[in-house]
C-alpha cells in the first residue's frame, strides 16, 4: 500500500509543476521522459545480455520514449485535423 501512495504523492507532485509552469513545457517533458528512460534502459541493457554497451543501451532507450512521443503526436495530428 505504500508504493500506491507513493506513486499518488509524485503524481500530484507533477500534477502541481505542470500547473504551475506557465510558458516553457519543453524542460518539463524532457525531464519527463529522461526519468522515464530510466525505467526502459536497464531493461533494454539486461535483454541484451552484455552485448550492448551502457551508452548503447541509453540511446535505444530514448530513441523508443521519442518513438512513443512521435507515434502520439502524428496519431493527434491524423484523427484531429483541426486542431492545426
Amino acid at each position: 500500500m505504500s508504493q500506491i501512495s507513493s506513486v499518488g504523492s509524485i503524481l500530484r507532485t507533477f500534477s502541481f509543476i505542470w500547473e504551475r509552469w506557465y510558458k516553457q513545457k519543453f524542460p518539463l517533458i524532457a525531464f519527463a521522459l529522461l526519468c522515464a528512460n530510466l525505467l526502459f534502459a536497464p531493461a533494454i541493457y539486461a535483454a541484451a545480455s552484455g552485448t550492448l554497451e551502457r551508452q548503447a543501451a541509453w540511446a535505444i532507450g530514448i530513441l523508443l520514449l521519442l518513438t512513443v512521443v512521435l507515434v502520439g503526436y502524428l496519431f493527434i495530428v491524423v484523427f484531429q485535423p483541426e486542431r492545426f
